[in-house]
């Protein structure tokens, strides 16, 4: 006789199950909100300290990271000028770019000591800043004997310092603004006048006001030297000694004060509410659980598996877009082995191992007559834009490397590489031009890492110059530089991701190590001495997931060739 079970039999199995559910997660919800209280009755006053900490850390650590960012910004500005100033103009150029690659800065301005300028009898002011329509605009100040007084130019050119001013009213746009002053010194370090960028206070405080309206704690901001950048409230100021919680910190190489403070029975009365909110919540648990749980599959679950299909549909197709990206960027780097067959005077071996299905590095070489090309690169920023980066520095070096020296070719690539460069990327970039006939090699560096010349089984560091990167200032000029190959020499090229390659304890591979590994194996062929390298960089990480993308070319010249009609 068989068992019938009929629409009746499955809703009571129905009902008792969402019943024995619901009494499950109450009964877990009642002992785990037992387990709470207790434990928050046990440990209020450490879990309180500790919340204070928290609290005052991750504030500092905000303030820090927005007072660095404007200090780095215009130590990068000042830096820039030292190398680049040489006139007006140049001073206008240095102004515009500063200010629009860094969006923390509202205006930034250069004053240079009386007599810099020579038609200009007072001291030079230059300054450029947002109008109402976010477009930069320039003006120009002549102050006069006014400044020898003037605590923030005695501070910062007499004295050398860079510091804060005190928070001030702009008459050009009334604003509550900030200054961060440095010194300015030209190109043989002679101080010349200071630099300052000048942020809204409202970028350091602004934060601290969204703060103080939702959470139980007051802040306090005060720089170094006691000035108050954000009072407390009146309330705070007025409350016993005994009812008052307070912690203070000071904001690491900058000095600032930040003090937080509370009322200890205002935090008591929150917790014991939260605690009955607690209690009252597993009762409505109860209530909802139970009416909703037989629904959930039917008419919650559905749309989130649906979801999570249209989700997985889509990175696979992202994906794909990505593989796609990745085997185009592959094919545009050479791979053929031995890369010229018919060339006996010279041997090259290369790899690339990107961080990500696409990367930012580069390596390239060809043979145009007697001559050979070959670059490395390593573009700023990773994945689809780093790579359309590196591709666009890859066709500009196959386009105009060859029939101009190096030096010309570095110029029109950089030029090519500024405009149009709105998300202000950049390249480090190094390329050289190979005399199969006589051995003469003349390359450029472009602010990447110095190649290792292996000679008679010694490495040495080929001479580095310190010209930029490609991308940062049109009409960079750009020295050559040349050393002539003997028979037998070899040119290792990388990029930092070798030496940057990070272990578990978070130790770089280092210049040192890979001057060691390249030396223990300088006796090998190229293809050899790229894999020995690659492998000591992987002993060294120990299985550390990659952060970087991992490039190598090794070139030896074998001997000299003949020259080809």
């Amino acid at each position: 006789m068989g068992l019938k079970v009929t629409n009746k039999t499955k809703g009571n199995l129905q009902i008792k199950m969402t019943l024995f559910v619901t009494s499950a997660v109450l009964l877990v919800s009642a002992v785990a909100l037992s387990i709470i209280s207790g434990h928050v009755s046990d440990n209020y006053e450490s879990m309180l300290q500790e919340r204070l900490d928290d609290d005052i850390t991750a504030i500092s650590r905000i303030m820090e990271q927005r007072l660095l960012r404007v200090e780095e910004s215009t130590a990068v500005i000042a830096n820039l000028a030292s190398q680049q100033i040489g006139g007006r103009q140049e001073i206008d150029s240095i102004l515009c770019r500063g200010l629009n690659a860094f969006n923390d800065i509202l205006g930034v301005s250069m004053i240079f000591k009386r007599g810099w300028i020579p038609e200009v009898e007072g001291y030079y002011e230059r300054f450029a800043y947002y109008n109402d329509d976010d477009e930069i605009k320039l003006k120009t100040y002549i102050n006069g004997d006014e400044l020898d007084t003037d605590p923030d130019w005695v501070w910062c050119y007499q004295d050398g310092r860079s510091f804060w001013s005190d928070i001030d009213t702009d008459y050009l746009s009334e604003h509550n603004e900030i200054c961060f002053f440095v010194p300015l010194v030209d190109k043989f370090d002679h101080r010349i006048g200071v630099v300052y960028s000048s942020v809204l206070a409202s970028y350091f405080t602004s934060f601290v006001t969204v703060y103080k309206a939702w959470e139980d704690f007051d802040i306090t901001i005060m720089k170094a030297y006691g000035t108050i950048v954000v009072p407390p409230d009146e309330y705070i100021l007025n409350l016993p000694a005994e009812r008052l919680l307070k912690q203070e910190c000071i904001i690491d190489n900058i000095g600032w004060k930040v003090i937080l403070s509370a009322d200890r029975e205002i935090i008591d009365r929150k917790v014991n509410r939260a605690l009955v909110s607690m209690m009252l919540l597993i009762v409505l648990m109860f209530v909802v659980i139970t009416m909703t749980i037989k629904y959930t599959v039917r008419f919650v679950a559905k749309p989130f598996m649906e979801e999570q299909q249209r989700i997985e549909r889509e990175k696979a197709v992202m994906d794909n877009e990505m593989q796609l990206a990745a085997s185009a960027q592959n094919e545009l780097i050479p791979h053929t082995v031995p890369p010229f067959p018919d060339r006996k005077g010279i041997d090259i071996s290369a790899c690339l191992r990107p961080a990500r299905k696409v990367g930012g590095d580069l390596y390239d070489y060809f043979i145009s007559g007697d001559k050979l090309y070959f670059c490395i690169g390593d573009v700023s920023g990773k994945g689809l834009q780093g790579s359309l980066f590196m591709s666009a520095t890859h066709y500009l070096f196959r386009s105009v490397v060859t029939g101009i020296s190096v030096g010309d070719a570095a110029r029109q690539m950089n030029n090519s590489l500024c405009t149009d460069n709105a998300q202000c990327r950049f390249v480090t970039f190094w390329m050289g031009c190979l005399d199969l006939v006589s051995g003469v090699l003349q390359y450029i560096n472009a602010g990447h890492d110095s190649p290792f010349l292996i000679r008679d089984g010694k490495v040495d560091s080929l001479p580095l110059s310190e010209d930029m990167p490609f991308g940062v200032l049109e009409e960079t000029e750009y020295v050559q530089q040349s050393v002539t190959l003997m028979p037998g020499d070899s040119i290792f090229l990388y990029t930092d991701g070798v030496t940057e390659a990070m272990n578990a304890d978070g130790h770089e591979f280092g210049k040192e190590k890979l001057l060691e590994a390249v030396a223990g194996v300088a006796g090998e062929n190229v293809h050899k001495l790229i894999e020995e390298v690659l492998f000591s960089v992987k002993r060294h990480s120990d299985g550390t997931e990659q952060s970087d993308d991992i490039t190598m070319l090794c070139l030896k010249f074998i001997k000299k060739e003949t020259k080809r009609q």
